[in-house]
């Protein structure tokens, strides 16, 4: 799971106000991040990495049984958008 730094997404999330097009979409899935990270962009973009990661190598019974066999990895990081630099995220 890659997030990257001055997550529109996320600012908008934090912010809760109305955005046009598919970002209030996300909002639902980007809450309990705004929630930990309080009010911090940088926390709640690298919360929200975790959140969905952990999400993700649970989307179904097939790659959670391969995370749980140590045969599938979900890792993350925040991707910085001025330097190109992937920073890891600890899940």
């Amino acid at each position: 799971m890659l997030g990257h730094s001055s997550c529109g997404a996320v600012k908008a999330s934090i912010a809760g106000e109305a955005v046009p097009g598919q970002i209030s979409a996300l909002y639902q899935h980007i809450r309990p991040a705004v929630n930990s990270g309080g009010g911090d962009l940088g926390k709640t973009i690298a919360d929200n990495v975790r959140i969905q990661a952990a999400t993700l190598s649970q989307a179904s019974p097939v790659s959670a049984d391969l995370v749980k066999q140590g045969k599938l990895q979900v890792a993350g990081g925040v991707y910085d958008l001025a330097t190109g630099v992937v920073t890891p995220i600890s899940l």
